[in-house]
């Protein structure tokens, strides 16, 4: 499509100058405290794009570049549905646009979207009724937003977050490949408190870690209501949590390896809890709500 059509059909808007205050403004967004500040992130590519639209999750704006509108049906026909919705869209120069990316081969289409107010209201109800894992202090983004992906995928409905990196960071949220259009995360620096409140509300939170009082994944009996909790990848859980925890969790392991890496710990205890779950919305197990009385490990 000619741009000229592009932008008559889409009634978009047009930037061709990179010093250009929106331009630099977006650009901007690349640091965790202009994203907060402004409450705002980017999407970057054609699925993401595609995949924020179908979550209906709140856009601002579509910026697709000038090479997209003349090569790419699929970045213009995202724009025009952003446009069908009401959604701003702006056509930029290839200049413009490349200031504002972070991909090495870029696909010509950003979606710049509302940053979620995660972590703020009430904690206990947010948990309610979920299947939740734990993340303490993961730092590496590209590892988070993977762990993120795998948890979608294996049933979990809530991730708690403690002390790890942004989620919205390009890099996180290139790895996460759209989860976070759709799963729900809590975002917190007191994860030991969210360990006592789950603990309350009567749920078992198992921590992966080597202690006294192990239990082996595969020779245990998940519970419904289970929160696991996976460290950060170098010196593991931090002590508060670990302290707050009902006991720890071990993956059984043979060779000479010490450890896996988060990403990896993460798969495997999140499949042993999919695997113990996975009927339960066919009604066969209750993957929800508090399922025990309390009792020490």
């Amino acid at each position: 499509m000619k741009p000229e059509e592009f932008v008559l059909e889409t009634r978009a808007a047009e930037i061709s100058s990179r010093a250009n205050p929106k331009v630099t403004g977006y650009a901007g967004l690349a640091d965790k405290k202009r994203r907060e500040a402004d409450r705002l992130f980017l999407a970057e590519g054609v699925k993401l794009v595609r995949d924020a639209l179908d979550a209906r999750f709140p856009m601002r704006e579509a910026l697709i570049s000038r090479d997209a509108a003349e090569r790419s049906s699929d970045a213009v026909g995202l724009a025009t549905e952003a446009a069908r919705r009401g959604i701003a869209v702006t056509l930029l120069s290839d200049p413009a646009f490349e200031k504002i990316s972070t991909e090495k081969a870029p696909q010509g289409i950003i979606a710049v979207l509302e940053l979620p107010s995660e972590g703020e209201g009430d904690f206990d109800r947010w948990a309610a009724g979920k299947r939740l894992f734990m993340l303490d202090e993961i730092r590496d983004p590209g590892n988070l937003g993977t762990i993120l992906r795998s948890a979608e995928a294996l049933g979990v409905e809530g991730v708690i977050l403690s002390g790890c990196a942004d989620p919205y960071q390009p890099k996180a949220v290139r790895a996460a490949m759209g989860t976070l259009f759709r799963l729900p995360l809590w975002i917190t620096d007191d994860g030991a408190g969210c360990v006592l409140r789950l603990k309350s509300a009567g749920r078992r939170v198992l921590a992966a870690a080597l202690g006294g009082d192990d239990l082996i994944l595969g020779e245990f009996e998940p519970l419904a209501g289970d929160c696991p909790v996976i460290g950060n990848e170098g010196h593991g859980i931090s002590q508060s949590v670990l302290t707050a925890a009902d006991g720890c969790l071990r993956i059984p392991m043979e060779g000479r390896a010490e450890s896996l890496n988060a990403s990896a710990a993460a798969a495997c205890i999140l499949w042993e809890y999919f695997r113990a779950f996975r009927g339960a919305s066919d009604g066969k197990r209750d993957p929800s709500g508090p399922v025990r009385e309390r009792k020490e490990f």
